[in-house]
């Protein structure tokens, strides 16, 4: 399964803003979510005074275009809008590079996308999960 979850605040740049280029910005973030066609999740840009920011979170069976998809919309807003920070958490259980048991956090901020680890619920096994415990069939 792959496991998404994140938020990012919008701003044109680290100092103050121009309220018309930012209104620009978040003109072309919407426009931008309209051209994903997910069937899960949650992609949401949303204002709350006078500040706009990004959620986004999710479930799917597996890493698929979703994954790459919100990466690159989190790479893009650093680019349009270098004063944009937030995090994006992910976890894939069938990670072939041994991240399959952590999970990893993209950091954004002035610009840039760096990935780190995940220093608060991993390993998942054992800080948020038990391992599992195979049982033999009982003889009868």
């Amino acid at each position: 399964m792959f496991e998404f979850h994140g938020w990012a605040t919008i701003r044109q740049n680290p100092a103050e803003s121009d309220q018309e280029q930012l209104d620009i910005i978040i003109q072309k973030i919407q426009l931008k979510i309209t051209e994903f066609a997910w069937g899960s999740g949650l992609l949401s840009l949303n204002a709350a005074n006078g500040s706009y920011y990004l959620h986004v979170g999710g479930f799917t069976n597996r890493r698929e275009k979703e994954a790459d998809e919100i990466v690159e919309l989190y790479q893009w807003i650093g680019e349009i809008a270098p004063g944009s920070y937030g995090l994006l958490y992910t976890r894939d259980d069938e990670n072939m590079e041994g991240f399959d048991n952590e999970f990893r956090v993209q950091v954004l901020s002035r610009g840039q996308l760096q990935d780190q680890r995940d220093p608060f619920l991993s390993p998942c096994i054992p800080v948020i999960e038990d391992q599992a415990v195979s049982r033999k069939p009982e003889r009868m």
